[in-house]
C-alpha cells in the first residue's frame, strides 16, 4: 500500500494547482486549454488514492473526494463568468495545499455566477482536510481499486492501444537481438534493451526525442564510466559509485530521460565490471556505444514500421466512449428534482469519475494520433474532439441544484447524444437533433458543433481555433 502511495501527494498538490489555475485564468481565452488538464490532474489524483485502498475516513481519501467538488465548483463558475475572477479564489484553492501565502479568506461572491457553489465547495474541503465536521453536501466516498483482473480486461479491448503497443515492443525486440547476435555481437541484449526503452514512447515525436536523449546519454554515460573505471579503482569505491549511481537515477528518472540514461549507462558498466573484473573495460564500453547506436536506429525504423496507424485507426472509439460519457451524467444528472440542499446522487458522481477518465483517454489518444498520422489524418477529428471537450465540462460542471429540463425535451436530447456517438465511431451519419433544448442554450450549441463537426466538409470552412466558440456572457446562456 506505502508502495502505491507513494506518487500520491505530488498527484495531490499538481491536481489542486491545476484547479487554482483554472480560476486564475476563467473568464479568458486560456480557460479552454486549462479546464481539461484540471480535469486530468483532479483524476490522477483520485486514481492514486483508490490505488491505496485508503479507507473512506483516511484524511486522503477525503481531501480528494472534496477536491472534486471543488473542481466541479470551479467548472461551473469558468462557463459562467464573462470575465477575470478575483485572484482571491485560485489562492484560497492553493491554501488547501499549503501552496499559498497570505490570507485565505474567500472573495466576495457578488456578481460571480456560481460563486456561493464554490465558497460551499472550499468550505467542504477545509473540513473534510481539518475531519471535523462532515461536509455540508456529502459526497460518495472512492470506490475501492478493482484490482489487476479489470485492469488486463481494459488492456485487451478491442480497441485499446495497449495490444499494438505491446505487439510493436515484443517484435521490435525480438529482431533487436536477432540482429545482435546474427552479427556476432557480445552483448547483443543490451540492442533489445535499447530497442525496449525508446519504444516506450506513446508517440512517434516521444520516441524520436527518447532515441535522441539515449543516444546522447550514452556517450556521457561511457565518457563518465571511462573515467571512473579506467585508473582500476579499488572495489569498495566501484561498490559505493554503483549505489550512488542507483540514488541518481531514481532522483531523475522521473523528470528527465536522459539524465537517467547517463546514469543508467555507467551504472551499467560499473555492474558489468564488479560481475567480471577480469574483462576488459574499453571493449565494453566500445560495445555499449555500437549496441546503443544500432537499438536505436532500429527502434526508430520498426516505430515507422510496424502499426504507425493504430492510435489514429482507434481514435473514433475513444471519442464515442466519450460522448457515450457525456450523454450516461446528463442522464443521471437530469433525474433529480432541483433542490438547493440535497445530497449529489451516488450515480452522478460515479459518472462523472468515468468521464473524466474517458476525457483524459481521448486527449491523450488525439495528440498521440496527431504525432504518428500527422495533421493530415488526424487533424480533421480535432473539430470533433474540441466539440466533445465542451460538452464534457458543460457535463461536469452542472450543477446539483440546478432544475432538470423538461423530460421530453430531454429524452430527445439523450436520443440525439446517442447518434452523435453511433456517428463518431463510424457509423450512420447523425440526424438533424433537437433544434433547442430549452433553457440551455449553451449544451444545445455544443451539440450543434459535434454534429457538424462529425459531418463530411462540403465546402471551405474558416479555421478553428483552439476551441469551440460557445461561450455567452452572463448567467442567461447558463449551460
Amino acid at each position: 500500500m506505502l508502495f502505491r502511495r507513494r506518487r500520491e501527494p505530488e498527484r495531490r498538490a499538481v491536481a489542486v494547482d491545476a484547479v487554482a489555475g483554472l480560476l486564475d485564468a476563467a473568464g479568458s481565452a486560456d480557460a479552454a486549454a486549462v479546464r481539461p488538464a484540471a480535469i486530468v490532474a483532479v483524476r490522477r489524483a483520485r486514481r492514486s488514492v483508490e490505488q491505496g485502498g485508503l479507507p473512506a475516513d483516511h484524511p486522503l481519501a477525503r481531501e480528494a473526494v472534496s477536491l472534486e467538488g471543488v473542481l466541479e465548483a470551479a467548472l461551473h463558475v469558468d462557463v459562467e463568468s464573462s470575465g477575470r475572477l478575483d485572484p482571491g479564489w485560485g489562492q484560497a484553492v492553493r491554501a488547501l495545499a499549503g501552496n499559498a501565502a497570505g490570507p485565505t479568506a474567500l472573495p466576495a461572491t457578488s456578481g460571480v455566477t456560481g460563486a456561493e457553489l464554490l465558497g460551499r465547495a472550499i468550505t467542504d474541503a477545509r473540513v473534510a482536510l481539518s475531519g471535523l465536521a462532515p461536509p455540508s453536501v456529502p459526497r460518495p466516498a472512492l470506490r475501492t481499486w478493482p484490482g489487476i483482473g479489470p485492469q488486463l480486461a481494459a488492456a485487451v479491448r478491442r480497441h485499446s492501444v495497449v495490444l499494438p503497443a505491446a505487439a510493436r515492443i515484443g517484435v521490435a525486440v525480438a529482431v533487436g537481438v536477432g540482429l545482435g547476435r546474427a552479427l556476432g555481437l557480445g552483448h547483443a541484449y543490451w540492442v533489445g534493451l535499447t530497442v525496449a526503452a525508446v519504444l516506450q514512447g506513446s508517440n512517434l515525436a516521444v520516441t524520436r526525442s527518447r532515441v535522441v536523449q539515449r543516444v546522447v546519454g550514452t556517450v556521457l554515460g561511457v565518457a563518465l564510466a571511462f573515467a571512473l573505471l579506467g585508473w582500476h579503482p579499488p572495489l569498495w569505491v566501484v561498490v559505493l559509485a554503483a549505489a550512488l549511481l542507483q540514488v541518481l537515477v531514481e532522483l531523475v528518472i522521473s523528470t528527465h530521460y536522459g539524465l537517467a540514461v547517463v546514469g543508467l549507462t555507467v551504472l551499467a558498466l560499473v555492474l558489468f565490471h564488479i560481475g567480471a573484473p577480469q574483462e576488459d573495460v574499453g571493449a565494453a564500453i566500445g560495445a555499449r556505444l555500437l549496441d546503443t547506436a544500432l537499438g536505436a536506429a532500429l527502434a526508430l525504423l520498426l516505430r515507422r514500421l510496424l502499426w504507425p496507424r493504430s492510435t489514429s485507426a482507434r481514435l473514433p472509439q475513444v471519442q464515442a466512449r466519450a460522448v457515450e460519457g457525456v450523454r450516461r451524467v446528463f442522464a443521471a444528472a437530469w433525474t433529480g428534482d432541483g433542490e438547493p440542499d440535497r445530497p449529489l446522487p451516488d450515480e452522478v458522481v460515479h459518472e462523472r469519475r468515468r468521464l473524466q477518465g474517458e476525457l483524459g483517454a481521448l486527449r491523450a489518444v488525439h495528440a498521440d494520433a496527431l504525432s504518428d498520422a500527422g495533421p493530415a489524418t488526424a487533424g480533421d477529428r480535432w473539430p470533433v474532439s474540441l466539440a466533445i471537450e465542451e460538452l464534457s465540462v458543460l457535463a461536469l460542471s452542472w450543477p446539483h441544484h440546478r432544475v432538470v429540463p423538461d423530460p421530453t425535451a430531454a429524452q430527445a436530447f439523450l436520443r440525439h447524444l446517442d447518434a452523435l456517438g453511433v456517428a463518431v465511431a463510424g457509423g450512420a451519419e447523425p440526424g438533424p437533433g433537437p433544434a433547442e433544448l430549452p433553457g440551455l442554450p449553451r449544451t444545445s450549441t455544443a451539440a450543434t458543433h459535434l454534429a457538424t463537426a462529425i459531418r463530411p466538409r462540403t465546402g471551405p470552412e474558416p479555421r478553428r481555433t483552439g476551441r469551440v466558440p460557445v461561450r455567452g456572457s452572463g448567467a442567461a446562456l447558463l449551460h
